[in-house]
Order: C-alpha cells, then sequence, then structure tokens
C-alpha cells in the first residue's frame, strides 16, 4: 500500500519514488520493482539469449501463482497457468525503465559539459584521445569493417497478426539510417570503368595512380583481383548478393577499432554485403575522424579499387586511408594480393590482425534469438545495449589489452631476433646439386623403350609351354592379353593416324625428336600444375570448413566435421598425385607430405612450387630460409612499430582517465546544492568508474615492468583541453598510491599578469566535498583521501 506525496499527479510518480514501475502511463493495475528490471539488464548484458520472455516465464513460476479451495479436512491447491500477456507487460515496463536511463545518462552528461559528438569521439581513449607533444603516427587509429548476417529480422508480412505502429528511433551515435546509406546505392553501377584520372591539385600526391602501371603490371594486378573475387563471395558482383524475402534485413554492417570499441553501424536491408554499405562507413568515419585512417576489410583489394572510382576517391587519396586485409582472412588471398595488403607488409599496423570485426561478431551472435522476430526499435534498442555494455567491457579490459600486446612485441623482438642470426649461418652453407635430376631423365626415358609386358610374353610363350609347364588356362591368358593390348594399339594409331591428318603432320614424332621431348616435358608440367591446383583448393576449403567449425551450430559443426574427414582423404590422394606428378618432372620437384600440407597456414607456400617459364626456384627468395629471414624481418618490424603505438596509447588513456576524475569532480561539486539527485547519480557513476579505472592501471604498471619497456605512465595534455580545467582537484587514489603521481601547482600568465590556479572551486574547497560524500553514505571516504 502507498500513499500518493502531495506533489503527485500520477500513480507512476508514486510508485517510482517507492521503486516501482507501472507497465501502463496511467492507471497501472500491474507494477515491477526498478530492482527486477536493473537484475534483468545486467543479466542480457552477459546472456544476450535471455529474452523478456523468459523473464516473465521466471517471475511466474517463482511467484508460484495458486489459489486455495478448504473443505472440511481438504486442502485443494489450484495452480495459476502462465499468462502470456505479462510478457507484452513487463515489456513495457522495461521500455519506460530504458528510456529512463537514456535521460538520466543525457542529464550526465549535460552536467559533465559534453556536447553530442562527444561519444563519437571519445568512444576509444586510446584511439582517439589524442595529447600534445606524442610522438607522431602513421595512422591515427586502425579499425576494421564487415557485414555479418546473425542479427536478422524477419518481415512482419510473415508473422501473425497486424504489425503494432511504432515509430521510435535509437538515438544512439553509432546508427547510420538507410538514407544515409542509400547515397552511394549506385556508385558501383555508375563508377567509370577505365582508370581513374589522376587529380589536379598538389595536395593529392598520394593517388594511386594506375595509369602509370606498364601492360605487364595492369594483367597481373588484374589476375590477382579475378583470383580474390573467385575465392570471396562478398567480393562478387552486386546481382549475386540477394537475400531470401522472409527477412526485412539480413543483417548488420560494422565498423571496430582495434580495441574492439564498436564505432559505427548499419542495416543490410534485403540484400547481401552490397558495396554501398562500407562505402557510407567509410564517408562517415571520414566526417568523424578525418585522416590517416587504417582500415581493414576481407576484401580490400577489390573494395579499395572500388572506393577509388567512388564519389568517394578523391577524398579517400586526400585524407590517406590506407587499406588492409585481415591477417587470418589474408591467406586465401592471392600471393600478389597479400603483398600488397597483409598486414604483415604493411607499414605502420604494428601487430595489429584487423580481425576484431570476428570476434564482436562472435558475441553479438547471440542476440539473434531475442532480436529475430521482435519490432525494429527493439531490434535495434537490444543492439544498442548490448554494444554500450560492450564498450563498458572493452574500456576495464584496456590494460589487459595493451599489457598482452606489449609483451608479444617484446618476446617477437627478442625470439625473431635469435632465429635470424641463427639462419644467416645456415644460409651461408646452403648449396643446391642437380646432379640426380640427370640420372631420373635417363631412366625415364629406358622406361620408355621397355616392351610392354603382354608382347614379351606372347614372344616367349614356346619357352614358357616348354621349360615352365604353362599350363592351358595360362597360355590362353597370355594370347588373350596379347589380342587386347593389341586391339588398344590398333585403336591408339587410329588416333593417332586422324589427329595427325587433322592437323597437318606428315611424319610421326620418334622418341629421339626434340618436339616428342618437349611434349613429354609439356605434359610433365601440366600434370604436375593441375594436382597443385588440386591440393591447392582442397586446403583452401580445409581452412575454411575450419574456421566455420568453432562458430557454427550443432548440426552444421556435426556436418562440417563428416566433411573434413572426406577432405583428409582426398587430400592423402592429391597429396599422392601430386608426389607422382612432381617426380617426373626435370629436374623432380620436392615432395610433400600428409603432415606438411595440414600444417600449412598460408597458401602462399604454394605458388613458390609453380614452374613457370622462368625458373623461379632459382631465384634468392625462393629458398625456404630466404623466405623464413623474411618473415622473421618483418615481424621484427611490426612489432618495433606496435611498441611505438603502444606508448601513445599508455599516455592517452591515463590522460583520459585522470580528466575524466576532474570532470566527475567538478560536475559534482557544481550540482551538490541545487540538484542532489544528480549529485547522488554523479557519485555512483564516479566511484564506480574509479574502480574500473584503479584496475586498468594495475595492468599498466605490470606492463611498464616488462624487459624491452621503453614508455612512461606519465599523463599528457588533451589537444583542445582547456588547460585550467587540470589544476585545483585532488587526484584519483590510482594515481596517487598505484602511478605515484604527485600534484604540482603551476602558473598561468594571462594579460602579463601571473595568476596561481585556485584549489577552490565556487567557494567549495576539498575538505567540505569529502564531508558531503561521507553524508552521502555510499562511498568510503578512505578512498577519496
Amino acid at each position: 500500500m502507498f500513499s500518493h506525496p502531495p506533489d503527485a499527479k500520477k500513480a507512476n510518480e508514486t510508485l517510482l519514488r517507492r521503486g516501482f514501475l507501472g507497465c501502463t502511463p496511467d492507471k497501472p493495475a500491474l507494477a515491477f520493482s526498478l530492482r527486477t528490471l536493473e537484475i534483468y539488464r545486467q543479466i542480457h548484458r552477459v546472456c544476450p539469449r535471455f529474452t523478456i520472455n523468459s523473464l516473465a516465464k521466471t517471475l511466474n513460476h517463482l511467484h508460484q501463482l495458486f489459489y486455495f479451495s478448504i473443505y472440511p479436512l481438504i486442502i485443494t491447491l489450484t495452480i495459476v497457468p502462465r499468462r502470456a500477456y505479462l510478457a507484452e507487460q513487463i515489456t513495457s515496463a522495461y521500455d519506460a525503465y530504458l528510456e529512463i536511463l537514456r535521460q538520466v545518462e543525457q542529464r550526465v552528461k549535460s552536467s559533465l559539459e559534453r556536447g553530442e559528438d562527444w561519444d563519437s569521439q571519445n568512444v576509444c581513449p586510446p584511439c582517439f584521445y589524442a595529447v600534445k607533444d606524442e610522438p607522431a603516427l602513421k595512422f591515427s587509429f586502425l579499425a576494421a569493417l564487415d557485414g555479418n548476417n546473425s542479427l536478422k529480422l524477419v518481415d512482419s508480412t510473415f508473422r501473425a497478426g497486424n504489425p503494432r505502429f511504432d515509430n521510435r528511433k535509437s538515438t544512439s551515435f553509432r546508427w547510420l539510417t538507410p538514407t544515409e546509406v542509400d547515397l552511394y546505392k549506385d556508385e558501383v553501377k555508375n563508377a567509370p570503368k577505365v582508370n581513374p584520372p589522376n587529380p589536379p591539385d598538389d595536395d593529392d600526391t598520394a593517388w594511386l595512380n594506375v595509369n602509370e602501371l606498364n601492360a605487364e603490371e595492369s594483367t597481373e594486378l588484374a589476375k590477382c583481383l579475378n583470383t580474390c573475387v573467385e575465392r570471396w563471395k562478398a567480393a562478387g558482383p552486386e546481382a549475386r548478393k540477394k537475400m531470401f524475402t522472409l527477412f526485412a534485413i539480413a543483417g548488420i554492417f560494422i565498423s571496430v577499432c582495434r580495441h574492439g570499441h564498436v564505432l559505427l553501424i548499419c542495416d543490410m536491408i534485403r540484400s547481401g554485403e552490397l558495396m554501398k554499405y562500407p562505402l557510407a562507413i567509410v564517408a562517415k568515419l571520414f566526417e568523424q575522424y578525418g585522416a590517416d585512417i587504417g582500415l581493414g576489410y576481407d576484401i580490400m583489394c577489390v573494395f579499395y579499387k572500388t572506393l577509388l572510382r567512388s564519389s568517394l576517391g578523391r577524398q579517400t587519396v586526400r585524407l590517406r586511408l590506407r587499406g588492409v586485409v585481415p591477417a587470418f582472412h589474408g591467406h586465401a588471398h592471392n600471393r600478389g594480393c597479400q603483398l600488397s595488403w597483409h598486414p604483415m607488409y604493411v607499414e605502420g599496423v604494428g601487430l595489429e590482425d584487423f580481425e576484431e570485426c570476428e570476434r564482436t561478431f562472435c558475441l553479438s551472435n547471440n542476440l539473434a534469438s531475442c532480436t529475430r522476430l521482435a519490432t525494429p526499435f527493439h531490434r535495434q534498442q537490444q543492439i544498442d545495449e548490448h554494444f554500450h555494455f560492450h564498450d563498458q567491457d572493452k574500456h576495464a579490459a584496456s590494460g589487459n589489452f595493451i599489457f598482452q600486446n606489449y609483451r608479444q612485441a617484446v618476446e617477437k623482438i627478442s625470439l625473431n631476433s635469435i632465429k635470424l642470426k641463427a639462419l644467416e649461418e645456415q644460409l651461408h652453407t646452403t648449396s643446391t646439386d642437380y646432379e640426380q635430376d640427370l640420372l631420373a631423365k635417363a631412366q625415364h626415358l629406358d622406361a620408355l623403350r621397355t616392351e610392354p609386358p603382354a608382347v614379351r610374353d606372347f614372344k616367349n610363350l614356346d619357352t614358357l609351354i616348354i621349360v615352365g609347364g604353362a599350363t592351358a588356362p595360362k597360355i590362353k591368358a597370355v594370347r588373350t592379353r596379347y589380342r587386347t593390348t593389341y586391339s588398344r594399339l590398333v585403336l591408339v594409331e587410329e588416333e593417332l593416324s586422324r589427329f595427325e591428318v587433322e592437323h597437318g603432320y606428315t611424319e610421326r614424332w620418334k622418341d629421339t625428336d626434340e618436339e616428342y621431348k618437349e611434349a613429354l616435358v609439356m605434359m610433365s608440367q601440366r600434370r604436375y600444375r593441375r594436382a597443385l591446383d588440386e591440393l591447392e583448393r582442397l586446403v583452401v576449403q580445409r581452412l575454411m570448413e575450419l574456421t566455420k567449425l568453432s562458430l557454427s551450430a550443432y548440426k552444421l559443426r556435426d556436418k562440417i566435421g563428416k566433411a573434413l574427414k572426406t577432405r583428409s582423404t582426398a587430400i592423402h590422394q592429391a597429396v599422392n598425385i601430386y608426389n607422382s606428378a612432381a617426380s617426373m618432372l626435370t629436374p623432380p620437384r620436392e615432395t610433400l607430405n600428409y603432415a606438411r600440407v595440414i600444417q600449412t597456414v598460408s597458401l602462399a607456400e604454394f605458388d613458390v612450387l609453380r614452374d613457370t617459364r622462368n625458373d623461379i626456384r632459382q631465384l634468392p627468395w625462393t629458398q625456404p630460409a630466404r623466405r623464413e629471414a623474411a618473415l622473421l624481418y618483418f615481424g621484427i618490424k611490426r612489432a618495433r612499430e606496435e611498441i611505438v603505438r603502444l606508448n601513445v596509447e599508455i599516455k592517452r588513456l591515463i590522460t583520459f582517465m585522470i580528466d575524466e576524475h576532474v570532470d566527475y569532480y567538478r560536475a559534482i561539486a557544481q550540482n551538490y546544492i541545487t540538484h542532489p539527485e544528480l549529485t547522488r547519480e554523479l557519485s555512483t557513476r564516479w566511484i564506480y568508474q574509479t574502480k574500473i579505472n584503479s584496475s586498468v592501471v594495475e595492468r599498466l604498471v605490470k606492463t611498464s615492468r616488462l624487459p624491452g619497456f621503453s614508455g612512461n605512465l606519465f599523463p599528457g595534455k588533451r589537444v583542445g583541453r582547456d588547460p585550467t580545467l587540470a589544476g585545483g582537484y585532488p587526484l584519483p587514489p590510482w594515481a596517487l598510491y598505484t602511478l605515484g603521481l604527485r600534484q604540482v601547482i603551476v602558473e598561468y600568465e594571462e594579460d602579463n599578469d601571473a595568476a596561481e590556479i585556485p584549489r577552490e572551486l565556487d567557494g567549495v574547497d576539498s575538505d567540505l566535498m569529502v564531508q558531503f560524500m561521507e553524508n552521502l553514505d555510499i562511498v568510503d571516504v578512505t578512498d577519496l583521501a
């Protein structure tokens, strides 16, 4: 029983003050506690499969709704069945609860003096919170983009009942509207078929001048792109990227920074992964973040060509966008494509693999069961909530991200340097000997002159009868083999004669003729190349199926597992065929075994085996030791770049956390008298964020103790931030006790007069602030000492 306060005008006002929220705006008949709604919100955070309907069933069973019927000496208990409408009522209450939280979030941002674009500009502090006098990085930040088909939405026409009108839209900074995406729907169709012209401006010197390529280079580039188009569905023609009419939305297309923060999202509407989605994402990235972006995409080799020919072409060059193919996906690209796009060979990317989209989708896929049959608004709302929590988790893990990457970079530099020294000694002692090739060639010619066994046995038939005692069945078998061999010989003679007449040959080749020898070599090479192509195809399929094996549903995993067993048998046979074909070449090629093929990580290793008009096997780079040395060298180079970037990110992260502490301190001091409710909310968030930042700093301190650490744990000054905001406020506890920082008073000259920054804000000193926090009874004052 609740009594209405004098100033309450609605029933929900009274309920909210008592910790409950009604399921309707006026005259609610059923209410849910705010604690229940918050518990569901947090459970849904860690278990996205837990739906509102599941919560309604849980509450129904938890309360055990029943009636008692008392009869003399008999008690009858009747359980009320589950009511389906309860799920709709709790959905309405939960929507209102989330809207309240969004309004509270807006008031908090306003008190912290954060504008509308603050979230997009500071979603990832290590990437975007630039400080003064930091080392110059080749790329301002590294990100990846990709599409995913899990978060589909079934069209309302395929569901029972009439769709409820709901024109609410998401207010998240991440979403791109369909209108923004459709601006680029005709870019591929209207793109010029010729190479893009050179820009007239001198500033656009970084333009990829395709016209300067000679004919041979252009052909080679086209072959590389065609190979990638054949292997990747997303790189195929736009007309093939269709979706079943059952789904109104086919999935989402996102952009993610290297730390896992989702930057932008757009819906893929009734289509596959069309080029308009990445084009719209890139345009928005240009608008929000400017120049020097390192961007990874599965089909970047093809997409970058489309990007240059689109309306964003000149902007792409002017802002120096650099495309990269993710590390794992790059293994299935053409070798020539890898040399241009694989992160191993791209300067400035460090050890980033650009596969963060796959990790993000691995978590968001669990939302599919909740959103596939939801309304468009509820689908977007759940996706917003998921990625909001995802951002918080990634910030809490940012210290560990930096620690693990720093340790990996230091270890790679150390281990690769040792391996390089060992390979240097090996390269000086390696030699090649082809003497056995001459013997193999002679044995091959002798085998061609040998008579077939059937002819030899027929000529020696009398000897077999007299000396060997051959019986009638054996004599009959010898004559039959001779007759059938002669018949096959006649057929071959007829085919050869017909071929000679059709192609104008006047004399048949002999095994001593040069033309005959060249034809044998050509046939051997053709057989070898076909065997190698088949082996490569099987290994590509195996790599792709292995990636699906850990991400798919049980039935699909079972099907893929059976396919892998069949694939293993096929690979065994392909290896045997390859070894047979390789041994017939002159000189014979190196044979393979099943274990070596299965352990192959990069398909580029197969390209080295190919036989071309120019014998590339004699070139220095084809030697395994030299190729391994090149990989070790590039690994060391990328590791050193990673250390430089991590040093910058450490300073940015510490600066952000201290500035955030100051912002909360100022906001609390300004509102604790006039807006006590807002102050309490700010204080709760401040304390929680301080705990999170403390755990982050502990990992940064552990990073600083790694051997080879070259950075520092001192904060910097944010670019564009008012410097006077940094003074007069106590440092957070983790800065004092974990980092060991100390505050100093800095004087700024203004109108030639030196003025010391006051330690008080609006007449509120630090002691009074601590007393206020103590009165709130939500914080241990010793934590703020």
